[in-house]
């Protein structure tokens, strides 16, 4: 053992605060992304006297570990001055933080390690549980303070710039929502001269499809003639390969790049892709289960319950087929067709729900505009959510060195 490491308990102390003032204070729960969340609880009628207090900079945890799977509730308070949690948590705080930096701290306890350390120690029959006693007998290296602000430091700036990639991404998102319903739902799109189409004098003609009127020169079209459900079955020519399911995309991204035994995976790995597939899940669309493939993929296969969805004409961008069935009120008309149907999950087919669904086409000078923005847009988007795969890497490689951290 190296010298540094010393028992946790030697640095901390429990907190007793309760209630008793019954002050209006939010009510926080822990979740096990190490994080204080609102709590859903019902407290009508509640005897709130008997809820802890909880003040910034001071930690909870919740001491039964045998129903979070792997890992441990804990998590560094941040959010107000001063809150309420279940009396089922255990608060504590740093002693003295010339010490201890709880931030630091909070850092071992994000290590995947420490969540192995909390299961193992954990003890008892009908539910098991990582006690006071145990967190105390912790160990962990306590290098000088300065340090640990040194270690935290780097950790901040990793962590402040994922938190930025992340508003830019959401902003170029919820941009390219806005100019959508801008252009093709209000075809306020810009004319010859600049100016909002429909609202300065813009010629229009009824479409029977929509129902409704579009400008001059646009047109409908049936999304099944512009894409089509590609089903080839993977020659399975490797021993191993990228299996996918519906849960391992979301919103854009593949969640993993893990090989796998070929017979080792479940009977609807059948799916070959390539690049520029939209892969769309065929379950609950509004969790957002759907990527473009944007690498060569020889070595993936994907479920069944997996659309891969390929352009039949060269006309449109990748890019502009995604944003259209990623569209927040058509994938919230996919849900509603999804959960009108009986079964034992809400589900669409390509055949019933989109081979039939009207694509609105704009004339050539607009489509023009729109796709040069979404190829801008798209590119960016997936470049800071690269990015950020990175510097989460980065994150875990840091804390996996915190075992080994030295004065």
């Amino acid at each position: 053992m190296k010298s540094n490491y010393k028992p946790l308990g030697k640095y901390i102390q429990p907190v007793v605060g309760r209630n008793n003032d019954l002050g209006d204070l939010p009510l926080m729960g822990l979740s096990i992304q190490k994080k204080f969340i609102p709590s859903i609880a019902n407290t009508i009628g509640t005897d709130m006297s008997t809820y802890r207090t909880i003040y910034k900079n001071q930690f909870a945890f919740g001491p039964v570990t045998s129903r979070n799977g792997d890992k441990i509730t804990i998590a560094l308070f941040n959010d107000y001055d001063k809150a309420l949690i279940s009396q089922a948590y255990i608060p504590f705080e740093v002693k003295d933080n010339n010490e201890l930096d709880t931030e630091y701290l909070m850092m071992w306890f994000r290590r995947p390690e420490f969540d192995r350390y909390a299961r193992f120690k954990s003890h008892g029959s009908a539910r098991e549980i990582f006690d006071w006693d145990e967190m105390c007998n912790t160990l962990l290296p306590i290098p000088s303070i300065t340090k640990q602000k040194e270690i935290v430091k780097e950790y901040n700036v990793i962590q402040n710039r994922i938190a930025l990639n992340k508003q830019l991404i959401q902003k170029l998102e919820e941009t390219a929502q806005a100019i959508y319903k801008q252009w093709f739902v209000d075809f306020e799109f810009p004319d010859e001269n600049g100016k909002p189409y429909k609202s300065n004098g813009g010629e229009m003609v009824w479409n029977e499809e929509l129902q409704k009127e579009i400008p001059l020169g646009w047109e409908v079209e049936q999304l099944g003639n512009l894409i089509e459900s590609f089903s080839k079955t993977h020659s399975f020519k490797k021993d191993k390969l990228i299996f996918f399911n519906t849960s391992d995309i979301l919103d854009g991204e593949f969640l993993h790049s893990d090989y796998m035994d070929i017979y080792k995976m479940p009977g609807q790995a059948k799916k070959q892709i390539r690049k520029e597939d939209i892969l769309f899940s065929e379950i609950r669309p509004n969790n957002k289960r759907y990527s473009i493939v944007r690498i060569e993929a020889n070595d993936y296969i994907v479920s069944t319950k997996l659309m891969v969805l390929r352009k039949k004409i060269e006309t449109f961008t990748t890019y502009r087929l995604y944003q259209f069935l990623t569209e927040e009120s058509f994938i919230t008309e996919l849900q509603q067709t999804a959960e009108g149907r009986s079964g034992t999950f809400p589900q669409i087919t390509f055949e019933e729900d989109l081979q039939q669904k009207p694509f609105l086409i704009a004339d050539k000078r607009i489509e023009q505009l729109w796709n040069s923005y979404l190829n801008c847009s798209y590119n960016m988007i997936f470049s800071k959510k690269d990015e950020n795969k990175k510097l989460i890497e980065m994150k875990d490689l840091l804390l996996s060195k915190l075992a080994t951290i030295e004065n």
